[in-house]
């Protein structure tokens, strides 16, 4: 099992674990037999970019309800120095890139335990490996512990199952998650950055059926593969947790990013 989660940790070209795959990785043989018929699809272009394509969609929503108090300034106020800022700023952009990725992985699971078949619409044609998914792939993340500082308050105001992973990696700066997290609270109060986390989790489901190459996991396909039913039980569960927690996220990245200064696109440019 560790090795078939190191194989989709490359797949996505992260410096870290999604701990979405440690919870699925639980259901004893799940990703050992779901990842070899999804893994193709995951190295595609167009995997990556119907990925990328949602975090501009998050984007859009949280530039229309977000405009930052905090400034670089009130930053090293608090104790940042410009290192600090460049590094948080590595790590925040690693977190913009994978979540939508591992967003998506989950929801074509989700789609495909549902239905007979899903996928086989997308093209074939392979990702390469980019100069910036190399500066990811060698940029540090350290995950605090969940208990750690703001963490805990975070995990409970955002009603989350469990210490989201890119909060546990912005809380190695406590100073910045303190500035930061005064705006960042208020988000969801705002209907539209609601909708649009919701909007996230059903485009990535919709977009299922653009995987390269059709993927079966519904439950009798599970059966046959040798999986129990315990085993299959327990993937749904970690897949229905996961998914809007993971939606969310890319919504929170965007708006960190925002936050840090960083507005640039990755596959809708302005006009």
């Amino acid at each position: 099992m560790t090795a078939t989660l190191e194989t989709i940790q490359r797949a996505f070209r992260a410096p870290f674990r999604p701990s979405a795959l440690d919870r699925l990785a639980a259901a004893e043989g799940y990703l050992d037999v779901v990842w070899p018929r999804v893994a193709a699809s995951v190295e595609t272009a167009g995997f990556l970019g119907s990925s990328l394509y949602m975090a501009d969609m998050a984007l859009d929503a949280v530039e229309a309800v977000y405009e930052p108090v905090m400034t670089r300034d009130d930053l090293r106020a608090a104790g940042l120095s410009e290192g600090d800022l460049a590094t948080l700023l590595s790590v925040v952009d690693v977190f913009h890139y994978t979540q939508p990725q591992v967003l998506l992985l989950l929801a074509a699971l989700a789609e495909a335990y549902e239905k007979t078949e899903v996928g086989g619409y997308g093209k074939p044609e392979p990702r390469d490996v980019t100069e910036r998914e190399r500066a990811h792939l060698a940029t540090p993340i350290t995950l605090v512990p969940p208990e750690a500082g703001l963490v805990p308050v975070v995990t409970e105001a955002l009603g989350l199952p469990a210490a989201p992973d890119l909060y546990r990696a912005v809380g190695a700066w406590p100073a910045y998650l303190g500035v930061a997290w005064e705006e960042l609270q208020h988000l969801v109060a705002y209907p539209d950055f609601r909708r649009r986390g919701r909007g996230l989790y059903y485009y990535a489901r919709s977009g299922a059926r653009f995987l390269a190459e059709p993927l079966q996991a519904n439950p009798d396909a599970l059966r046959a593969a040798g999986l129990s039913d315990a085993a299959i039980a327990e993937a749904k569960a970690a897949l229905d947790e996961a998914l809007p927690a993971q939606a969310m996220m890319v919504m929170h990245a965007e708006a960190m990013r925002v936050g840090l200064g960083v507005r640039d696109r990755e596959v809708v440019r302005p006009a």
